[in-house]
C-alpha cells in the first residue's frame, strides 16, 4: 500500500485527512510564546482574533521527530511505502524536515518525499489526486507523474489588506508596509514558477482591482475548464465571496472551491487576506 502524507497547508485537519484517505501532521503557530497545531489546538477565527488583537505570532514546520515516528509506524509492513507531498521548498521548511525524516529512517528507499512547488488548494488537490489514483490502483510512478503535470499548471497568489503581516515575515521591506498602508492599497504577491519565493504581481486599490490582475495571471497559465479555482480566506467571507462572484462570471465551466485559510497562512498573510489560486485537473 502507498501511504500518503501531507501536512495542514492542504486545509485538513489530522480527523479529516484520516476520512479522507491520508495522514496529515499539523502545522504549529506561535501566539505570545504559546505554540499550537494547525486545527488541532487553535481554529482559524481564533488565530484571526488573536492576530486582530495584536498578538506576537510565527509559524514553524512540523518536527523531524514527529515525521520520523510517523514514516516507521506506517512501514510496519515490508510490502507499503510512502508518498509525503510537502509545501513549496522555499515557501515552509516542511520539504526540508521531511527529507530529514526520511533520511533518519530505518528505510529511506521506501519513502518518496514531493515538493509540490505549491501550498494551499493546488497541494490539497494533488494530495486528493494521489489518495484518488492510489485507490484506484496505480503505481506510484504513475501518481509522481501526474503530480508533476498538476504542479506546472499552478498559479497561487495572495492578497493582503495588511502588509504589515508580510513585512514582519520578511516578504517586504518594513518601510513600504509603512507607506503601502498609509496609501491603503491591496498588493497581491504570487508564488514563483520554481515555488522557492513570492513575487510582487500588482498593486490595487481596490478588490475587483486586485481579482482582475489575479483573473490575467491565470489567463496567461493557459485557464480553462480544466482548472479548479481556490479562495481561500482567513476570516473575510465578504471578500471571498465577492472573488467567487467575480471568478464565476469570468470562469463559468471552472470549479471553484472556497475555504478558510488554516492558522499557519495567517501568520504571514494576516487576517482579512485572500489567497486565489488555480490549478489543472488529473
Amino acid at each position: 500500500m502507498i501511504h500518503i502524507v501531507s501536512d495542514s497547508s492542504t486545509l485538513y485537519s489530522p480527523a479529516q485527512a484520516a476520512a479522507a484517505g491520508f495522514h496529515c501532521v499539523p502545522l504549529s503557530v506561535c501566539v505570545n510564546d504559546e505554540t499550537y497545531r494547525d486545527y488541532d489546538e487553535i481554529t482559524p477565527r481564533a488565530m484571526a482574533d488573536a492576530c486582530r488583537k495584536g498578538a506576537k505570532v510565527s509559524s514553524s514546520q512540523p518536527a523531524v521527530g514527529e515525521k520520523t515516528e510517523l514514516y516507521s509506524h506506517l512501514l510496519e509492513n515490508p510490502d507499503d511505502t510512502v508518498l509525503d507531498i510537502t509545501i513549496a521548498d522555499g515557501l515552509s521548511g516542511t520539504y526540508a524536515t521531511a527529507c530529514m525524516a526520511r533520511d533518519l529512517s530505518e528505510d529511506p528507499g521506501r519513502i518518496t518525499v514531493f515538493n509540490s512547488r505549491a501550498l494551499g488548494g493546488p497541494q490539497r488537490l494533488m494530495v486528493e489526486t494521489a489518495v484518488r489514483m492510489r485507490n484506484a490502483g496505480h503505481s506510484l510512478e504513475e501518481i509522481l507523474a501526474v503530480l508533476l503535470k498538476m504542479a506546472e499548471s499552478d498559479v497561487s497568489t495572495v492578497t493582503v489588506s495588511d502588509l504589515h503581516f508580510l513585512a514582519d515575515g520578511g516578504r517586504i521591506p518594513k518601510g513600504l508596509a509603512a507607506v503601502g498602508s498609509m496609501l491603503r492599497v491591496l498588493p497581491t504577491v504570487v508564488r514563483r514558477e520554481d515555488g522557492q519565493s513570492l513575487d510582487t504581481l500588482a498593486v490595487s486599490r481596490t478588490w475587483k482591482g486586485a481579482f482582475g490582475k489575479v483573473a490575467a495571471a491565470f489567463d496567461k497559465k493557459g485557464m480553462d475548464a480544466s482548472n479548479v479555482i481556490y479562495i481561500l480566506h482567513a476570516d473575510c467571507e465578504e471578500n471571498a465571496a465577492k472573488a467567487r462572484s467575480s471568478f464565476a462570471a469570468r470562469y463559468p465551466d471552472s470549479d471553484i472551491v472556497v475555504l478558510d485559510l488554516c492558522p499557519m497562512f495567517m501568520v504571514h498573510g494576516g487576517p482579512g487576506c485572500l489567497a486565489l489560486e488555480t490549478v489543472k485537473k488529473a
